[in-house]
């Protein structure tokens, strides 16, 4: 009976044990969603999940159902966002308070708060001046990289002899030599087994990052980062683009031109040289090599999904393709 009765004891003090963890985690996640102060209102409040929408409408009138006059506040499983429904209040009437960036765990443990995607504050702002600058006055030749490019995919696509094939990587190959030849200053062939690498390295890290296993890390990074799964995959994949950038940048050294500036890297290394010793400037190769990773991976993806849709759109609508074709729209 005695043994019976200490059976049951350590059960309840086990189960008692179990909720009172259950509670303080609820409690602790409340605490933590909390909407901040002057923080814009939002759809109901749930445990662990943060807010809920019914996506089973039309995205834009799921929204509209829960918005304020012009914002609202989303509480996702990780962090706290707000949807704009009219941008112009927000970027224009209050652009200091929307000037910040978010804090996604899984971008600030492969970018460390360098580059243009995950960097705040002064830094952002100084890097992005810069890239939109240079940008610009290499912006000279670009319509003819684009047109030099274009013809090559072009070849590639009629190296099919019109049988069916997956258009994702021609194209993303096209778009990324673009990107390459402004940054590195030279493009690569589509068949160069590397090129293609990296490129499969890319979208596979975009993939992850936006998966169940990417979202789960920026929900519990402090222990997702002990943890195996997948997403480790997405530290393996960007220690080789880290490899391969590294590599570009130590050749751009060692061939540098300080008359002349052939591409991004070229200028970014010598606006290391120009604010050498300067404690305020954030213009070191620490931030040269993330830059250069923001802009080979968020303009090779959103660019090349963009044209792929479109001859999706086209395939689906001949009659489009047609008019596409002709150069009339009117």
């Amino acid at each position: 009976v005695s043994y019976s009765a200490g059976g049951l004891a350590a059960a309840l003090n086990g189960r008692m044990l179990l909720v009172a963890l259950v509670m303080s985690l609820l409690m602790i996640d409340l605490v933590k969603k909390r909407r901040p102060r002057n923080f814009p209102p939002g759809p109901q409040l749930f445990p662990l999940v943060g807010t809920f929408v019914d996506f089973k409408q039309p995205l834009h009138l799921a929204l509209q159902k829960v918005r304020a006059p012009w914002t609202f506040s989303l509480l996702t499983i990780s962090y706290p966002s707000m949807t704009l429904i009219t941008t112009q209040e927000a970027l224009v009437h209050q652009a200091e308070i929307f000037a910040d960036r978010p804090n996604i765990p899984l971008l600030q443990e492969i970018f460390r708060g360098f580059g243009l995607i995950s960097s705040n504050g002064h830094i952002w702002r100084q890097q992005r001046k810069f890239a939109l600058a240079t940008l610009k006055s290499l912006a000279v030749n670009f319509e003819e990289k684009v047109q030099e490019e274009s013809r090559y995919l072009v070849e590639t696509i009629e190296e099919e002899k019109g049988q069916p094939f997956d258009p994702h990587y021609k194209i993303n190959s096209a778009v990324s030599n673009i990107i390459c030849s402004i940054t590195f200053g030279n493009r690569f062939d589509y068949h160069d087994s590397r090129f293609q690498e990296l490129l499969h390295s890319l979208a596979e890290t975009l993939l992850l990052i936006g998966s169940f296993w990417g979202q789960l890390y920026n929900a519990f990074p402090l222990i997702m980062r002990w943890l195996p799964g997948p997403f480790r995959k997405i530290f393996r994949h960007w220690e080789k683009l880290q490899y391969f950038v590294k590599g570009v940048i130590a050749k751009h050294k060692e061939d540098l031109d300080q008359s002349e500036a052939g591409d991004y890297i070229d200028c970014y290394l010598k606006e290391i040289e120009k604010f050498k010793g300067d404690t305020t400037s954030y213009f070191h190769e620490e931030n040269l090599l993330c830059s250069t990773l923001d802009l080979f991976l968020t303009g090779t993806e959103t660019t090349a999904t963009a044209i792929r849709w479109a001859l999706l759109y086209m395939a689906a609508y001949p009659h489009i393709q047609g008019r596409a074709t002709e150069g009339s729209f009117a």
